[in-house]
């Protein structure tokens, strides 16, 4: 394409007003019901399989590797199908909606294990199969929601105050996702709580996605080719030292998500609600963090908030590890709170950015491939999740809730500390090697300088 023609449609992609302004909230509402409907998967499947199945954790471990290999892969398919579906009703919008009706019959075939598939191998290839099916569903849900944003928000104050909202309700999406389960299977059992949320989160989520309006402009560029598209994002140096930070912290909230209903357990030696209390006490501080975190950036910069954001959590694994009470244990997931708060803002304005400049530069919008190849490459936690289980067996003994070993405290105090304090490190130097500037076209409104 000539050079010439590929920056006027990189100005107009992203200066034109979309027809009918859209609504922060609404987008944030999707969001919502998207991040709890993951959440009652993420926060409680490996405790449900190995805990109360009986699962044996190195086959927990085993299914951990191939789920993150195949969730690495399909990303990239899935973001470049997106970016090159042309359709009436957008880009977006035609996977999403198809897409809906699978994600949450999958997630209560997560939990409403048949009996014949109850003990032995047939659980592990049961569980093998419906993690599979699962995550793909929720890929091509989670890619396409995520590749709206930059779209539907074009300018810097519009995405600002649309983060607001987005990362606002996104956790608190996440802390219902956590908090409100563990009430409901202690009490009903765990099919009634998926039911429960495939129900309600699903409608929410419909209701969001069928009020977003996509740009027009973006339907008249030409499809990319799978080598092109790829290459030239593949070439964001910047994009790829951020993405690999971003796996370290996505291990660290990961093993944090993981080992918190076992550390209550046996660390703390408290009931099942307590995790709830647990979760609670971290998405509602994320949540209260957010607005600071977002005038942060104006004030600080992106990058030293997001460093200043990754400290914090640096801190949370100290005291997480430090704790052998309630009350510490509370004020360390109150400090992993407010950092995750911090590293959520900032991760959308840093990803938007990298969109922008990459449409300037080539004139194609590739929203879905970024966010795909980020989550690629972020899917390696899973396998540094899975080498944590793994090595906790080794060293402490634990093998399942039927066997955990003489000392499953320890066990669940050295996975919630040891290893995220290390791979949090990593992400700060990472981070700190890191150029965010930002110099958009300022005779365009809206476009602000961010450095």
């Amino acid at each position: 394409m000539h050079p010439t023609i590929e920056t006027k449609q990189s100005q107009l992609s992203i200066s034109s007003p979309i027809v009918g302004k859209n609504s922060p909230i609404a987008y944030g509402l999707g969001s919502f019901g998207l991040a709890s409907l993951y959440k009652v998967f993420a926060g409680f499947y490996m405790f449900y399989y190995i805990d109360k199945l009986g699962l044996a954790i190195a086959l927990a471990a085993i299914i951990n590797v191939v789920f993150g290999i195949w969730d690495a892969l399909n990303d990239p398919l899935v973001g470049f199908l997106s970016d090159n579906t042309r359709s009436r009703w957008g880009r977006r919008k035609p996977w999403l909606l198809v897409g809906l009706p699978f994600f949450v019959s999958i997630l209560v075939m997560v939990y409403a294990v048949p009996k014949q598939f109850l003990h032995g191998n047939v659980l592990f290839w049961y569980a093998l199969i419906i993690f599979f099916l699962f995550e793909g569903a929720y890929t091509v849900m989670d890619i396409n929601y995520a590749a709206l944003f930059p779209e539907l928000f074009q300018n810097i104050k519009d995405r600002a105050h649309a983060s607001s909202y987005y990362q606002g309700l996104t956790m608190l999406g996440e802390l219902v996702g956590f908090a409100i389960p563990p009430f409901i299977y202690a009490k009903f059992g765990f099919i009634p709580m998926a039911l429960s949320f495939a129900g309600v989160a699903g409608i929410i989520l419909f209701l969001a996605i069928i009020q977003h309006k996509e740009d027009p402009i973006a339907l008249k560029t030409p499809p990319l080719y799978l080598r092109d598209a790829f290459t030239e994002v593949l070439k964001d140096r910047p994009f790829l030292l951020f993405s690999i930070a971003l796996t370290f912290l996505t291990f660290t909230t990961g093993v944090y998500t993981l080992a918190t209903p076992f550390w209550v357990k046996y660390t703390i030696g408290a009931s099942p609600q307590v995790t709830s209390l647990i979760f609670a006490i971290v998405f509602s501080v994320a949540i209260l963090s957010v607005s600071i975190w977002g005038r942060s950036t104006r004030t600080l910069g992106i990058k030293r908030t997001w460093l200043v954001s990754v400290a914090v959590m640096i801190a949370s694994a100290i005291i997480l590890g430090l704790a052998s009470n309630l009350v510490t244990g509370a004020i360390g997931a109150a400090v992993a709170g407010a950092g995750l708060g911090g590293v959520k803002v900032c991760r959308e304005l840093i990803m938007a950015n990298f969109v922008d400049i990459n449409l300037r530069r080539t004139g194609h919008r590739r929203e879905g491939i970024y966010y795909s190849l980020m989550r690629f490459i972020g899917k390696l936690s899973k396998i540094l999740e899975s080498l944590a289980l793994v090595l906790l067996g080794v060293l402490f003994g634990y093998v399942s809730g039927g066997n955990p070993g003489p000392q499953p405290g320890n066990a669940f105090r050295f996975l919630i500390s040891v290893f995220p304090l290390v791979f949090t490190c990593i992400a700060w130097l990472i981070a700190s090697r890191i150029s965010f500037d930002y110099k958009p076209d300022l005779s365009h409104p809206g476009s602000e300088q961010i450095k």
